[in-house]
Formats: structure tokens, C-alpha cells, sequence
């Protein structure tokens, strides 16, 4: 019989939640990576703006979106001190999608570009903006932060699936547990999870899928494990165009069962029951194709726009790459929002997170922590994933000149279950008795770089103006600001905040007591049923 999630699992998962529900508060509306154009395209989708889906190049953002924030939505030329602003309405007084002028299109150059990706994603929040009555007449602020609780809710349970597809790879105890807490390192994770962005339902999905792939490297080469591994293929083709990577992905785990289990029958027939499962996703980019003549149209144009290179690397190919490097890394575990890429201590703690994460790997592959074969498989998502958005940025470098264009560390997310499980596999070869305390040790590195990225945070957002190093006065006006904007009363952050610190202790406190017990044995993969 399969054990029950252990309780220091869902308390890695209740931490998790609540960070991510007060990063809702910690950051304002339309400060989340093209936030403003994910509301507006599920807002016209809820108003049957949006659907049947726009043709490429022909939807612009609407009037009644600039009632849902108060700040501006490019990079910020420096420390904001929203403390000291006395422009913000009082909650409830806030205007409403209707009030700003509803869905009355905007025009260009306002292009929602969102339109380049398939609809999934904008009609399930449509669904959540369907639950309120007569929304468009409600404060837009608090439809917005409604929509941020929903996709808080929707990643909750990444903790879990990181946890059952360590166990499912028989990692030895306590490292699945650690495995679940690797995702608390990542402060970017849960700033995008607190956000609305279409990239939390991809990263739900590409976990789903990493559990299943590692159920399939470990011998489930059942059929209807393969078609659950389709279904949610599937689903991410009608979420995001990164996952058209997927179906590259799950071949090369089948092959690669198919030689560990020499069970080759069985390798093709699950193969096929994935195949056939992932096609009403897939028929999404084959509509794509047909109809427009390219696979994925842009966001902005009717017709694709010529990128014919102008530009060659003596024209700045170096500076291309450096950058490129530099945002993957510092943009996967914290943010940069005024882009003057500080060295400040977020990015030095990002780069602390980034060896040990990069050890964990390295160690894994040399003392076979995993099977060579497996390991491969499970970060095969990562490269994939940075090859795809280096090749696109590097298009825009060629076409314009550009050395920035879409250098965002959050696109290789949807690879952090695999990513972070290899990392902790190289943790199997400690002795037993240092094993015990890699989970400590990781939630030590998770406060100390959710302090440096909130620190860093606060400071370019919220302290007034006057408010120095160390004084207390300023941080209480702060917080007394980031309560008086949040769309919610007080009493709900108040609870969020209370709830995270119970957690919080109760996690520590189980952590430290597990690490003074002796680990159990290492346990083989859990058999087929």
C-alpha cells in the first residue's frame, strides 16, 4: 500500500501557498510580467470579446483594463515610494472595468500580443471572473486579485508532485521530502504563481507530466499511463507554444524505458496511447498552420513580420550572450523590475541558489545518484526550453539589434520538477547521518534568499522617501500603504500573514526534530500496479 504524504510535505506546501498569497499583496497590480495584457485577454474573453479567438495582429488592449492598477507597467526608472502616495482611492471607491470604458478596444501600437497563444489558459479565467456577480460593475482591482488567488490556488499542489516523483524514483529518505522544499528557493516561482500568467498553468501541467515521465522511466509502460501522460500533453499544447517541446520529451523517455525494461511491446504501446491522446492539443497547432502558414502567428501582426537578419554577431553577438546568460539565471530565482540588473543581494543570493542547485546535478551524474539515463531525461526539459527562447531572442538580435528581447528566466519553469529532483539526488551520496540535515540546511538557503528578495522588493516599491536603513517608522508606513492598496481588507492578508508564520514554525520545528532520527533505508521505486 502507498504511504500517505507525510505531514512535513504539506506543511512544505502550506508555506509554499502562503508566500505566494502575499506576494499578491507585496507586489501591485500590473507589476507581474505582462500581467495587465493576461487580465485583459481573459476579461475579453469573459465579455465574448475573445472568443472565437482573434486573428493574429487584431486585438488591442481595452479601456476598462487601466481601472485595475495605479502603477506604470514598463520598467521603473527607480524606487517607487508608493508610501508616500495619496492618489489611491479608497477600497471599494476603486472604478470598475465598466466606469474606464469596458471592452472598447484600444488601438495600436496597444496590440495585445497575448493572442499568439492557444486559449485554454484565458478561458478557465474566464470561468473564475464568471463567478462574480456582475463583475464588470465590481472594483476591476478586486477581479484582479481574485484572479491572482486562483492561479495562487492553481500551483499549490507543485510541493506534492514534486515530493511523489522523487518517492516514484527512489530517492532514498528524507531527499523526497527536500525535493518538495526546493521549490521555497525560488522566489521568481511564487511571484509568478501570485501573478496572472498563463505560465502557471504550464508549470502545473509540465509537473503533472514529469511525475508521470518518471513513472514510465521507473517500468509503468501501462497504456493508460501513457494516454493520462497524452491527456495532459494535451492540455499543455492549449497552453503555451513551449509545449510543443512535450512530445520530443515523452518519445525519449519510452526509449529509453524500453532499453532499461526491455519491454519494447509494451514501450510502443503506451507511446501510441500518448500519441493519440495528445492530438485534440496538438490539432490547435496544426489549425495554426493551416490557416495562418506558420505555427505559432505573432501577437501584433497580421502577417508574420520579416526577420530577415540584419545584424551579425560583430554587431554585438557577445553582448547578446552575456546578457542572455545573466537574465536566465538572475530572472529563474528573483526579479529585476527597475531592469538596472543591480548586483544587489537578491542576485547575489540567485547565484548561491545556482551552485548549489548546479553541485546537486553535477554530483548526481558523477556518483549516479540517478541512473545516468534517467537523470538525462528528467532536465532534458531545461536545455530544451533555453534553446527555444535563445533562439527566438537571438532572431530579434539578428532582425533588430536588440540584445534584450525575451531574456526571461521564467520561461525554463515549466522544467523545475525534473531540474530540482536531479539536484537533490545528488544529496543520496552523503552518509545517512549528514543526509538528515540537507532539509534544514535547504530552508535556511530559502530564508535567507526570500529575505534578500523581499528586501529588495520592499525597497524599490514601497518605503517612503524619507524612511533610511534600519528605520522601523518607515517599514510601518509601508506596510500600512501595501494594506490601504490591497483590494482585500486587512484582516485577510492579516490571516495569510498569521497562517504563513504557523507553517513556517511548525515546518522548522519538524525539520529539525526529522533530522535527529535515523533515515529509513533507500527505497526502490514503487512497483506497478
Amino acid at each position: 500500500m502507498r504511504r500517505a504524504v507525510p505531514t512535513v510535505v504539506w506543511l512544505i506546501a502550506a508555506v509554499h501557498l502562503v508566500v505566494a498569497l502575499a506576494q499578491t499583496a507585496v507586489f501591485p497590480n500590473a507589476r507581474s510580467p505582462d500581467e495587465r495584457q493576461q487580465v485583459d485577454l481573459v476579461l475579453q474573453v469573459a465579455e465574448g470579446e475573445a472568443w472565437p479567438w482573434p486573428d493574429p495582429g487584431t486585438a488591442f488592449l481595452t479601456e476598462g483594463i487601466e481601472a485595475g492598477y495605479f502603477v506604470q507597467t514598463d520598467s521603473l526608472p527607480g524606487r517607487q515610494h508608493l508610501a508616500d502616495r495619496d492618489d489611491v482611492p479608497a477600497r471599494g471607491e476603486r472604478p470598475s472595468y465598466a466606469a474606464a470604458g469596458g471592452s472598447t478596444s484600444t488601438s495600436a501600437p496597444n496590440h495585445n500580443q497575448l493572442i499568439q497563444h492557444p486559449p485554454l489558459y484565458y478561458l478557465l479565467g474566464a470561468g473564475v471572473v464568471a463567478t462574480v456577480p456582475g463583475w464588470p460593475d465590481q472594483p476591476l482591482d478586486a477581479v484582479w486579485m481574485l484572479l491572482r488567488w486562483a492561479n495562487a490556488a492553481l500551483t499549490a499542489g507543485l510541493p506534492l508532485l514534486l515530493f511523489l516523483t522523487a518517492r516514484r524514483l527512489g530517492l532514498p529518505a528524507p531527499l523526497p521530502v527536500v525535493a518538495a522544499a526546493t521549490i521555497l528557493v525560488v522566489p521568481e516561482l511564487t511571484h509568478i504563481e501570485s501573478s496572472v500568467n498563463n505560465d502557471t498553468l504550464l508549470i502545473v501541467l509540465f509537473a503533472a507530466a514529469t511525475y508521470l515521465v518518471a513513472r514510465v522511466l521507473t517500468g509503468d509502460l501501462r497504456w493508460r499511463t501513457g494516454a493520462a501522460l497524452g491527456a495532459v500533453t494535451g492540455l499543455a499544447l492549449l497552453t503555451k507554444g513551449f509545449a510543443l517541446l512535450m512530445p520530443a520529451w515523452i518519445v525519449l523517455a519510452y526509449v529509453v524505458a524500453a532499453v532499461r525494461e526491455k519491454r519494447r511491446p509494451d514501450a510502443v504501446r503506451g507511446l501510441l496511447a500518448a500519441a493519440a491522446a495528445s492530438v485534440p492539443g496538438a490539432l490547435w497547432w496544426l489549425r495554426n498552420t493551416l490557416e495562418y502558414g506558420t505555427i505559432q502567428p505573432h501577437g501584433t501582426h497580421t502577417e508574420p513580420p520579416d526577420l530577415t537578419a540584419a545584424y551579425g554577431w560583430s554587431d554585438g553577438g557577445w553582448d547578446w550572450l552575456s546578457r542572455f546568460a545573466e537574465r536566465m539565471v538572475t530572472l529563474f530565482f528573483v526579479n529585476d523590475h527597475d531592469s538596472d540588473r543591480a548586483m544587489d543581494a537578491s542576485w547575489w543570493m540567485a547565484r548561491v541558489a545556482l551552485v548549489v542547485v548546479l553541485t546537486g546535478i553535477g554530483v548526481a551524474l558523477a556518483r549516479r545518484g540517478l541512473p545516468r539515463a534517467v537523470a538525462l531525461v528528467l532536465l532534458f526539459p531545461i536545455p530544451a526550453l533555453a534553446a527555444i527562447v535563445a533562439h527566438g531572442s537571438y532572431e530579434q538580435f539578428a532582425a533588430f539589434g536588440d540584445i534584450a528581447a525575451a531574456q526571461q528566466g521564467r520561461y525554463l519553469f515549466p522544467g523545475i520538477v525534473g531540474l530540482m529532483v536531479v539536484a537533490v539526488a545528488g544529496a543520496a551520496a552523503l552518509a545517512p547521518a549528514y543526509r538528515r540535515w540537507v532539509l534544514p540546511g535547504l530552508l535556511v538557503l530559502a530564508v535567507a534568499i526570500h529575505a534578500a528578495f523581499w528586501h529588495d522588493v520592499w525597497t524599490l516599491y514601497w518605503l517612503p522617501a524619507d524612511a533610511g536603513a534600519g528605520n522601523l517608522g518607515g517599514v510601518v508606513r509601508a506596510a500600512e500603504a501595501m494594506a490601504f492598496w490591497y483590494p482585500f481588507p486587512p484582516a485577510v492578508l492579516g490571516v495569510v500573514v498569521l497562517a504563513g508564520l504557523v507553517a513556517a514554525v511548525l515546518l522548522a520545528r519538524t525539520a529539525v526534530r526529522s533530522a535527529s532520527v535515523a533515515a529509513e533505508p533507500a527505497r526502490a521505486p514503487e512497483p506497478v500496479a
